[in-house]
């Protein structure tokens, strides 16, 4: 089996190489399964990454909870501390600066810090995945620190492109499964 290293860079290229009608095509089917759960049906408080260099697109999933009154909360990166901040979005327009790295996130004076216990439902990003619902990331554990905040019954809720998805790829103790995995061809969950 390929170590985490390479198979995130053998993804990752393929991945950022997809051509953009693709990947919006990919993202909506995903987007439209993700919106028919019973899990997003029932969320109050989400937690939705901003999307960049052909991750699955998240800003239309973002502007539908913000009309349909969710609390919409997501990640400022604070390089310092190498964490995420969560903060509560109330305005697309208002609220949002383009990172140094390229992605959207909350401008500094319009963060509003929600803690983890708080998400109904994290909408979780990543490089590679297996169908035992192990997730990949770009190694620096944002997100695990998150996920082992949450509250019982919060869901997180993985989102990739079918070949982002392996039959299996390296765990380790610490990583954090999710509890559901969407591509635009199969739901992978327990």
């Amino acid at each position: 089996m390929e170590n985490k290293s390479d198979l995130r860079k053998k993804m990752l290229n393929i991945r950022n190489n997809m051509e953009k009608d693709d990947s919006s095509e990919k993202s909506a089917v995903i987007i439209e399964k993700l919106t028919a759960l019973d899990i997003y049906e029932k969320a109050r408080v989400v937690f939705v990454y901003m999307a960049f260099n052909n991750e699955v697109e998240t800003m239309t999933l973002i502007k539908k909870m913000l009309q349909e009154k969710k609390r919409v909360v997501i990640p400022y990166t604070d390089t310092v501390n190498t964490a995420i901040i969560p903060s509560e979005l109330k305005s697309v327009e208002e609220d949002l600066v383009k990172s140094k790295f390229g992605y959207y996130e909350p401008a500094k004076d319009k963060i509003l810090p929600v803690k983890p216990e708080e998400f109904d439902l994290v909408v979780v990003p990543g490089v590679v995945f297996d169908k035992n619902l192990n997730r990949i990331g770009f190694g620096k554990g944002y997100y695990d620190r998150i996920l082992c905040s949450l509250k019982d019954g919060a869901k997180a809720v993985a989102v990739a492109y079918d070949f982002q998805v392996l039959d299996e790829v390296p765990s380790e103790e610490h990583d954090i499964k999710m509890d559901m995995i969407i591509t635009e061809k199969n739901m992978y969950k327990n």
